[in-house]
This record gives C-alpha cells, sequence and structure tokens, in this order.
C-alpha cells in the first residue's frame, strides 16, 4: 500500500517535509512548550482542596451523583451515561462564593464531557480563555 504524500512542516520557515505534521526537529520543540504551558497551568490553577474541593465537598458531591446519575450533556443527546463529577454550572471562585455551595448550580457531567467544558472555559487545549464579568 502507497504512503501518505509527504507535507512541509507546519513550523513557519521550515522547509523540511514530514508525513506527520511537524518535522522530527519541530515535533520535540513542540512538545516541550506544550508540557512547558501545561505546567504553567497547573501551577496557575492550583490544587483541588486549594480551589475548595475538600472531603466535605466530595461527600455532597457523591450523593448528588446518587441522585442524578445521568450525565445531563450526554443524556441531552438521547445517550445515558453515567457521570462521573458534579461540576458548577457557572464557574465559582472557591468554597467562599455563593454559588459553590448552590445546588442549582450543579450539574452532573461524565469525564470526557467535564474535560471539554473545562478546557474551553479555562483556555486549555488551545482555546481562548472565556473572560468572567463579576
Amino acid at each position: 500500500m502507497p504512503s501518505a504524500p509527504r507535507k512541509p512542516c507546519r513550523k513557519s520557515g521550515c522547509n523540511k517535509l514530514t508525513v506527520g505534521t511537524y518535522c522530527g526537529d519541530h515535533a520535540i520543540q513542540k512538545q516541550v512548550e506544550q508540557k512547558q504551558e501545561r505546567i504553567k497551568y497547573d501551577k496557575e490553577r492550583g490544587t483541588s482542596a486549594s480551589r475548595g474541593y475538600t472531603s466535605r465537598w466530595s461527600r455532597v458531591a457523591k450523593l448528588y451523583r446518587i441522585e442524578n446519575p445521568w450525565c445531563v450533556k450526554c443524556k441531552a443527546k438521547g445517550i445515558l451515561k453515567f457521570n462521573e463529577c458534579v461540576d458548577h454550572i457557572e464557574p465559582v471562585d472557591g468554597p467562599d462564593d455563593p454559588k459553590f455551595w448552590d445546588e442549582s448550580n450543579w450539574q452532573g457531567l461524565c469525564i470526557s464531557c467535564h474535560s471539554e467544558k473545562t478546557a474551553s472555559e479555562d483556555g486549555a487545549l488551545g482555546n481562548k480563555k472565556k473572560e468572567r464579568f463579576l
């Protein structure tokens, strides 16, 4: 079977042809940049405990998930998939924010739907960070 045609590396100014997105030199460089971005993102975001997700939250979230077992985004598409986490519909600023403990601001999501939502809000995976007006 013939192989895919080679195309130019996506790094501007690079003339090398490659089968992938970047040539060998720039593929490694891109991986290093992505890892550095992830480290920076993790430092800025803080730990889950520093954001208010304590043992108290774990207990409350577990009860919510039992009472609301389905991922709301999947269910809207006609797919029944168990929720795996409780998400704040409107982002909150930690446990002191009144919306943090407001059950009407919660929804059950599967991991993939939660990751997609978080990435779109926090600016991960190449998305622009959404501005929040408080």
